[in-house]
């Protein structure tokens, strides 16, 4: 999940397949992170438990296989697809007139998938990529006031301000604080439709000596906004 790192449970996904069928929904599942675990986490395609389920799964080379630039991903559709014929006839419509596929990106496509799964050793406690989240998540909630859960996926960390300790009414505005105070770049959390706003997003993908620096720095800053 961006921005909480969270990796949804089968409960959750059955869940969420429940209210599918009840209001005859078409859910359309962003699997883009699918490879990005950490510790025990498991990733569940949401359309291997709702196979009734008209679903619309995405994903891409730009996060597990770090290939951003490419712009190259792909869309499975599974399900009742007789039911929506038209809908997906519009699909295909668009992405034939409108999407402008880069083809030369897509050979990479096949190799990503069937090649060696660099992203495995990333993950890892000693890979960079774990090595990563450990060290923010532990530098983040030393901070006084501050608390996260620890993401098992994916390249975010989702911190709390303690509400008494920090009294934010404008978490936007102290994004622009910290960015023109201390030339760090963080997302608040209103800009995901979060009604609180007591959270901010991280992203832990600098190197080591980046990451300590840089939340070193954001500890600095909301020590001068504590209560």
């Amino acid at each position: 999940n961006n921005p909480t790192g969270a990796v949804y449970s089968k409960d959750t996904l059955k869940q969420i397949a429940e209210l599918a069928r009840k209001h005859e929904l078409i859910v359309c599942a962003d699997e883009i992170y699918d490879r990005i675990l950490y510790d025990d986490a498991e990733h569940i395609p949401f359309a291997s438990i709702a196979e009734d389920i008209l679903c619309l799964t995405f994903s891409g080379l730009s996060k597990s296989y770090r290939l951003a630039g490419f712009r190259s991903g792909w869309m499975i559709v599974t399900g009742k697809k007789l039911q929506a014929l038209d809908f997906l006839e519009g699909l295909d419509i668009l992405s034939s007139m409108r999407l402008c596929a880069n083809v030369p990106a897509q050979y990479a496509i096949q190799t990503a998938l069937g090649g060696y799964q660099s992203i495995n050793d990333l993950v890892l406690p000693t890979g960079r990529l774990g090595a990563q989240r450990d060290l923010a998540y532990e530098k983040l909630t030393a901070i006084p006031g501050v608390s996260c859960v620890k993401p098992k996926g994916a390249i975010y960390l989702f911190p709390k301000l303690d509400e008494k300790m920090y009294p934010i009414e404008d978490d936007e505005r102290l994004m622009l604080e910290l960015l023109l105070e201390q030339k760090l770049l963080l997302v608040q959390g209103s800009a995901f439709n979060l009604p609180s706003r007591q959270h901010l997003r991280l992203v832990f993908l600098p190197p080591v000596d980046v990451l300590e620096n840089a939340i070193d720095r954001l500890a600095e800053f909301l020590s001068s906004k504590r209560k």
